[in-house]
């Protein structure tokens, strides 16, 4: 069946441009480029298939989050390096720890700031440019190695 790990983040930090970097196909459900449902798609990493999805990140769409997550193997949060962690991705980050679900956050858009995440947890943090393919599948693997 592979391993189903979902990429969440707050709107417009990179989780869209994350899955279509780190996948050769995906399927996205937008509506004028901005993700209503999920985006999905999956590869092949050491011979185990990779299911990803993305959540969309408006608000609006929150109730999406519990569907979507039912039944991951570890989460990857990616983070607007130069906004830093919002609200949104703290709520995430808190609900996966009590469910004990492993994660990574992703520092994206270092090409816009390079500065160190300021984060408070411990939790390995992968400096990321996903516009460019930089750092992602380093940081998938690291999740990949958290999961049992």
């Amino acid at each position: 069946m592979g391993k189903k790990i979902v990429i969440f983040g707050d709107y417009d930090s990179g989780k869209t441009t994350t899955l279509e970097q780190l996948c050769e196909k995906t399927v996205k459900v937008e509506y004028n480029g901005i993700t209503v449902a999920l985006d999905y798609g999956n590869m092949i990493i050491d011979g185990e298939k990779i299911h990803l999805f993305a959540t969309p990140g408006h608000e609006r769409f929150r109730f999406m989050l519990e569907i979507i997550a039912s039944g991951l193997d570890g989460a990857i949060i990616v983070v607007d390096n130069s906004r830093g962690v919002t609200g949104v991705e703290e709520r995430i980050m808190d609900s996966l720890e009590e469910s004990g679900i492993p994660y990574v956050v992703f520092a994206n858009k270092q090409d816009l700031d390079d500065s160190t995440l300021e984060i408070g947890r411990e939790v390995d943090v992968i400096p990321t440019i996903a516009t460019k393919n930089v750092g992602l599948l380093k940081g998938l693997k690291i999740l990949l190695g958290k999961i049992l």
